[in-house]
C-alpha cells in the first residue's frame, strides 16, 4: 500500500482547498502540511519550480499546481470520480476547471487590492500556521512586502477592473448552467464544481470553511462582496459546500488561530 500523500497548503489558499477537498472526496489518504506565506518560499522552490501552493510530495516526487495535481491523481491514484469517463462531459468539465482557475486567480487580485491596506488582517490570515517567531518576523517587515507584493500581483485599477469583470464573468455562467439542474455538467458532481465552489469560495464565505467563515473574515471582505452578497452564484456555491464538503479536520485549530488578536 502507497503512503499517505503529502499536501503542503496554505490555510486561506482557495488553490490549497480545491485539491484538499478533491483528495476528502475521492477518500485518498493524506497528510496535509501547511505553509506560512512568505516563508514558504524556499521550502516550495526546493519542491517545484514556482513559490505558489499547492505541492503534492508521493514517493520523493513533487507535483505542483492544481491542475497538475489533478491529472496526477488521475493517473496514479484513480481514476478519480470526479472526472466523467465519457469524453464529452470530461472535455466539459475539465474545460470549467480551467476557466474557474482564471477565476480564482482574479479574486486573488480583487481580494488582495481591497485588504492589503489592513495590515492585521493580512498578517492574521499569513500567521494561521506560522510560528511565534515567524509572525514577529512578518509583522516587522510587512509594510515592504506590501508593497512588493502589490506589484508582483499588480493591482494597477485597469487590472483589478478587468479581474472584477472576469468572476462577474463565472458567476453569470455558473448562473446560466444551474438555472434548471444542480450540476455544471452532468447529474453528480464533478471537478467542474468542486472547482467552481472552491475558488469562489472566498468570497461565498460558505459555513464549511475554517477560514472563509469565521467572522473576522467575513467583516475583512463584507465590503468587497456586498454588490455580489444576494447573488444565486453564492447561494449555489454554499450549496456545494454544505451538501458535499463535509469536515476539515484541521478546522477548529484554523478557526481559533484567526480569532486570535
Amino acid at each position: 500500500m502507497s503512503e499517505p500523500l503529502r499536501l503542503y497548503t496554505f490555510s486561506v489558499s482557495h488553490f490549497s482547498e480545491k485539491i484538499r477537498w478533491t483528495l476528502a472526496l475521492e477518500k485518498i489518504p493524506f497528510v496535509e502540511v501547511p505553509w506560512a506565506p512568505p516563508f514558504h518560499v524556499i521550502p516550495a522552490r526546493m519542491r517545484g519550480r514556482a513559490t505558489t501552493v499547492p505541492v503534492l510530495e508521493a514517493d520523493g516526487h513533487h507535483v505542483q499546481d492544481s491542475t497538475r495535481i489533478l491529472h496526477w491523481l488521475d493517473t496514479n491514484r484513480g481514476p478519480l470520480t470526479l472526472l466523467p469517463t465519457d469524453e464529452e462531459p470530461r472535455r466539459e468539465a475539465l474545460a470549467i476547471e480551467a476557466r474557474f482557475d482564471e477565476v480564482g486567480a482574479s479574486l486573488i487580485r480583487l481580494a488582495y487590492d481591497h485588504v492589503l491596506p489592513n495590515a492585521d488582517a493580512v498578517v492574521k490570515l499569513w500567521t494561521i500556521d506560522a510560528t511565534p517567531m515567524q509572525a514577529r518576523t512578518l509583522r516587522a517587515v510587512f509594510p515592504v512586502f506590501r508593497v512588493l507584493f502589490r506589484r508582483r500581483l499588480d493591482t494597477s485599477p485597469k487590472r483589478v477592473e478587468a479581474s472584477r469583470e472576469i468572476i462577474e464573468s463565472g458567476m453569470c455562467f455558473i448562473e446560466e448552467r444551474t438555472a434548471d439542474r444542480p450540476y455544471l455538467v452532468s447529474d453528480r458532481l464533478t471537478i467542474a464544481d468542486v472547482t467552481a465552489a472552491a475558488l469562489l469560495a472566498p468570497f461565498a464565505c460558505p459555513d464549511e470553511h475554517a477560514v472563509y467563515a469565521s467572522e473576522p473574515y467575513r467583516a475583512g471582505i463584507a465590503a468587497l462582496v456586498e454588490p455580489w452578497r444576494s447573488r444565486p452564484a453564492f447561494a449555489w456555491v454554499r450549496r456545494i459546500y454544505r451538501e458535499h464538503r463535509g469536515d476539515w479536520s484541521r478546522a477548529a485549530h484554523v478557526s481559533a488561530a484567526l480569532r486570535v488578536a
